[in-house]
């Protein structure tokens, strides 16, 4: 069911009603769902996009496939929203937050696609705290491309099935939870750009955005780094 998130008829108006917005993400521990991601998403990226991307009146629904409408002026945007977070780690996030293991642990390593863990093994896992191998040279900016490449093409299949509707523009939110050391983020979203054409996702997305904390990426041709906006706050 389609629910008006917000309407803004001006960009001061758009900024107070972005900071008006709930967008807590709670702990997975304790009751956190898709919906209170994508609402931390969405309202990240109005408040990151510069102010000659956004037109008025612009009103935003949230919606299911996608999970959100954006209007403006007339115009149309379908926004698709998915979490870069490998399920095993996520799953070991939620043990941690109920007390297993160390307060500080060594930064586990991923593999989009990777198999499922059994609850044992994971608390295995946790306890034993292992460092592994570690990374060194460019590769954390070259898993980071490969992983966020691995959720973009896990959706393009979603976005052009049936009950799928399709607008006369495109985007895709990567909420980017990867688990790695600090990159480089300039250099990572110059190894994902290429992956994204050679797997011709513009044909399905005509924008790509990825974001952590503190960085919002948007691919469409060569890339765009922004530092990130938290609604609410002076630009």
């Amino acid at each position: 069911m389609s629910e008006i998130i917000l309407q803004a008829g001006t960009l001061a108006e758009l900024r107070t009603k972005l900071a008006e917005l709930d967008i807590d993400v709670p702990a997975r521990s304790e009751g956190r769902r898709n919906h209170h991601a994508e609402r931390y998403c969405i309202a990240h990226l109005l408040a990151t996009l510069p102010a000659e991307r956004l037109s008025f009146p612009l009103t935003l629904v949230h919606s299911d496939k996608p999970d959100f409408v954006l209007t403006m002026s007339g115009t149309e945007v379908g926004i698709e929203h998915t979490e870069a977070v490998p399920e095993n780690v996520a799953r070991a996030n939620f043990l941690r937050e109920k007390g297993l293991g160390p307060d500080v642990y060594f930064t586990p390593h991923a593999t989009p696609g990777e198999p499922r863990k059994t609850a044992d093994e994971l608390r295995h896992e946790i306890r034993a705290d292992n460092p592994g191998s570690g990374w060194c040279g460019d590769s954390p900016e070259r898993e980071w491309a490969a992983a966020m490449a691995h959720y973009v093409e896990e959706k393009m299949p979603k976005a052009t099935a049936d009950g799928f509707v399709r607008y006369p523009a495109n985007w895709l939110i990567i909420y980017d939870n990867w688990p790695l050391p600090a990159i480089d983020y300039a250099k990572a979203a110059k190894y994902l750009a290429p992956l994204l054409t050679e797997m011709d996702a513009f044909s399905v997305f005509d924008t790509i955005f990825v974001h952590d904390d503190s960085h919002m990426g948007e691919f469409r041709h060569a890339p765009v780094i922004y530092s990130l906006v938290k609604p609410g706050s002076n630009r």
